[in-house]
């Protein structure tokens, strides 16, 4: 059976105006809702700010709201940033915390308001954390080891390490030079703290060991600040160059020093890549979605989830294919550098 239709319909119409918002018909950027808020240590180191406009930048391309704000190593200042970030019920917290050890009370107040907290380049212990992003300290490590004992297999050693929350860098150092000390072929003349990591620390001990004894072939510097503070010690007394010196985070003055043959090596720590992957891991952690994990690292609280990036080794073989690299990373001074570059292959 078939119902004829008619061409024309009679009905009632009522005009209605309706504020209609038309964006509720396009389809929005599934991320834009999340707000994340993230605390940096130092408004005045500059790999810091390099992280802070990676994590914006990356914020930026995937739509979603981002406040990256700086405590300057002030614990208070940490805590009123963090409790700012809960009233504005924010999603996600990035922090890269002053305090690292003991009971953290805000987190606690971060995890009751059922925000997510990633601890970023430094694992916060004894506190909830969902997940830490962050490089690979023991691979680094292990970078400078293999380096040293593949350029000096037979010799005489400083271990140096920074103090405090060094063990790491040293415990995969330690597993290319210990083998090497149990045979015989290495003998390590001092092994000391470098307190607070400070430079003139590191030249103190330097300074104290080759006043009595120079005969020595390679010192591990766990970090570039560390080993300028060596490399002045070993200069004062004519022996720069003459000892194999690593160090770690492609500071300006190290490229140089690698440029001029007086430090062997450093570790690039891309903090640019650091901000990009801990937005994107963010976004993952916030939508449920699996995060492809290194480690799992108990923190005295909970299992941590880590994802750690590897450092990239730096030395006189690559130095001047990587320039460009760590001109573009912005961890160093391009006309600086360039300069040097052009002096020293003149």
């Amino acid at each position: 059976m078939y119902l004829s239709i008619p061409e024309v319909f009679y009905c009632q119409v009522r005009y209605v105006n309706l504020d209609i918002n038309y964006s509720f018909f396009v389809r929005e950027n599934e991320y834009k809702k999340i707000k994340i808020g993230a605390v940096l240590p130092s408004s005045e180191v500059k790999r810091w700010n390099i992280a802070k406009a990676s994590m914006e930048k990356e914020a930026n391309v995937k739509g979603i709201k981002i406040r990256v704000e700086f405590s300057n190593w002030d614990i208070n200042k940490e805590i009123e940033n963090i409790r700012g970030f809960i009233l504005e019920n924010i999603d996600i917290l990035i922090l890269t915390s002053v305090k690292l050890k003991g009971d953290n009370e805000i987190l606690n107040e971060v995890y009751k308001a059922g925000i997510k907290i990633i601890a970023m380049d430094a694992l916060i212990y004894d506190s909830y954390v969902d997940l830490f992003v962050g490089f690979n300290m023991l691979k680094a490590g292990q970078l400078q080891g293999s380096f040293l004992t593949k350029k000096v297999s037979e010799g005489r050693y400083i271990i140096l390490h920074g103090s405090p929350n060094g063990e790491v860098f040293k415990i995969g150092a330690m597993e290319y030079i210990r083998p090497l000390v149990y045979t015989g072929k290495i003998q390590v003349v001092a092994d000391e703290e470098v307190q607070n990591w400070l430079p003139e620390n590191g030249y103190n001990i330097i300074k104290k060991i080759i006043a009595k004894d120079k005969n020595i072939d390679a010192i591990l510097a766990p970090v570039d600040k560390i080993a300028g503070g060596a490399i002045k010690a070993l200069t004062e007394e004519n022996m720069q160059g003459k000892v194999i010196v690593t160090g770690q985070d492609a500071e300006p003055e190290a490229i140089k020093r690698i440029m001029e043959g007086t430090q062997a090596m450093t570790l690039l720590n891309d903090s640019v890549k650091l901000g990009k992957i801990t937005i994107d891991l963010a976004i993952n952690l916030i939508e449920g979605k699996s995060i492809n994990y290194d480690y799992i690292i108990n923190n005295g609280k909970v299992d941590v989830i880590s994802v750690l990036i590897d450092p990239i080794l730096i030395d006189e073989e690559n130095v001047f294919s990587k320039i460009n690299e760590l001109i573009d990373t912005t961890l160093i001074d391009k006309e600086n550098v360039l300069s040097k570059t052009n002096e020293l292959k003149e």
